[in-house]
């Protein structure tokens, strides 16, 4: 208790607290710009932490952290272009609801989530570090597989009317995540002799590509009067967050909380699995699960929960292990290394007070958030005032420019415009987008878990069987499975008889 009350003293530092006031609003300023990820955000702070101390330092970063995941969903719901790879599943209903007048609404309720979730995330972290991270060391490879195949089974519960055209859609996807080099053994797969195609496609430019560039795409077969018009927001009490209606999200906010934590302690998944997952979970739990996609606010309240609270649960392998739980904790654990503190094991032995502060900043860092978004998220929908077209050529000069910084290839502007054209003809064509983006990032973490348990086994798929958190896994996907389709048989019988 003295070393925890030491710790908050030294947090009290009016330097430390205005560096995390610092850090949370360049955070959101970031996420809101797309192309820069919360990775590119925490990547350009870096060189200025290595002049400060180390108490501002870990403020300002994870204030950064924290407000980035919140700034994503920004762009997602006003432009409909997600500032962030997590900020995807926002728009699904973030900007249903900004077109209809509830911008403000749609923002509020984005932020209150990310703020309940962090706060979830932040208590987990808190009470259950270094217990979750003993769970997570029981996942080897097949338990991975069976964490992944849950996922990829749930794309059907976001396949909208079709669950056929859903599961078309995520077999692009996957079959858009085996291109380039295979991490097995080396393989070039799909990449016709060009070396820029090593790398695979990147997530950026096609969430970018597919959300927004086929957004515009649409609007260029809307009239010159509609483009020019100037959009009617319904700015008057009805289009503000009201507590009753923040109140009726609470289960919604607290599955997001608990399944973005979760995901944030596996390594290497990401904010955009978490994300897609609460949603497709909202979604399954819903009563009325036909109205996701046209502007409800389950579909911005679960997955920006889970996002934020996935910046929390990323930072438990960070402290007990040392190892990061993402690109932005990898980022994160160079800082701390560069300042002398190595997470790990010892770090709650050798530098227990660092741990404390670490934990002291992720909770204010979203309390700072709640503070700092409250106060401009006024501002923020003035952002829809603004005439189709002015804003879209805007909207795809920041794509353009944010796809090549962000690895600073042109190849990655001419993908988005290429996965931008395919989201296109598929919106024409009544085929859901979000399976595709599902199916897509979870599918290298499918392949891989496959092929390393299936060489563990000698080829044999029977350890997937014989460990019982695998074989739970699988067994629950089969049954979510069975429990979707009768769902859409039932809804298309419903539709028929209608």
């Amino acid at each position: 208790m003295e070393l925890l009350l030491d710790s908050f003293l030294q947090f009290m530092n009016p330097m430390v607290i205005l560096y995390l006031f610092l850090g949370v609003t360049y955070g959101i300023a970031c996420g809101a710009l797309p192309g820069i990820s919360p990775s590119m955000s925490i990547a350009l702070l870096l060189p200025l932490t290595l002049f400060m101390p180390t108490n501002g330092a870990i403020a300002l970063l994870l204030g950064a952290y924290q407000g980035s995941m919140f700034g994503g969903s920004i762009s997602s719901i006003l432009i409909n272009t997600p500032g962030t790879a997590a900020a995807a599943a926002t728009a699904l209903d973030g900007h249903p609801l900004a077109k209809q007048g509830h911008a403000a609404k749609a923002l509020q309720m984005a932020l209150y989530a990310s703020v309940t979730g962090g706060l979830i995330g932040c208590v987990i972290l808190l009470l259950g570090a270094q217990s979750l991270a003993v769970i997570t060391l029981q996942f080897g490879t097949p338990e991975y597989f069976g964490m992944m195949l849950m996922s990829l089974v749930l794309i059907s519960g976001v396949s909208g009317k079709s669950l056929l055209k859903g599961l078309m859609a995520a077999s692009i996807g996957l079959a858009a995540s085996t291109v380039g080099m295979e991490l097995i053994f080396g393989v070039r797969r799909f990449t016709f002799g060009s070396m820029t195609l090593l790398d695979g496609f990147g997530p950026l430019p096609m969430f970018i590509g597919m959300f927004a560039f086929s957004e515009i795409f649409m609007a260029l077969t809307e009239s010159r009067e509609k483009l020019n018009s100037k959009p009617e927001l319904i700015v008057g009490k009805e289009s503000r967050l009201t507590f009753k209606e923040y109140w009726s999200q609470r289960t919604v906010l607290l599955i997001g909380g608990i399944v973005g934590s979760f995901i944030g302690i596996l390594p290497g998944i990401g904010g955009s699995t978490a994300s897609f997952l609460a949603y497709a979970e909202a979604q399954r739990r819903s009563k009325t699960p036909e109205k996701f996609g046209t502007g409800c606010l389950e579909g911005v309240a679960a997955p920006e929960a889970a996002s934020n609270a996935q910046a929390s649960g990323a930072l438990v392998p960070v402290l007990t292990l040392g190892i990061p739980g993402d690109v932005v904790t990898a980022l994160i654990i160079g800082a701390l290394v560069a300042h002398g503190i190595r997470p790990g094991p010892l770090m709650f032995v050798e530098n227990l007070g660092q741990v404390y502060m670490i934990y002291i900043c992720m909770v204010f860092a979203v309390i700072t958030l709640a503070i700092v978004g409250t106060a401009g998220v006024r501002v923020f929908y003035n952002l829809v005032k603004v005439k189709k077209s002015i804003l879209f050529p805007l909207i795809v000069v920041i794509c353009v420019i944010g796809t090549f910084a962000a690895r600073t290839n042109f190849f990655d502007s001419f993908s988005m415009l290429g996965f931008g054209i395919l989201g296109y003809a598929l919106k024409r064509g009544g085929f859901p987008i979000p399976p595709l983006a599902i199916a897509f990032i979870i599918g290298p973490f499918l392949e891989n878990s496959m092929r390393q348990s299936l060489i563990l086994s000698r080829g044999s798929p029977v350890i997937f069987f014989t460990r019982p958190i695998s074989l739970f896994l699988m067994i629950l996907s089969v049954f979510i499975c069975i429990y979707m389709v009768r769902r859409n048989i039932k809804e298309n019988r419903k539709q028929a008889s209608n």
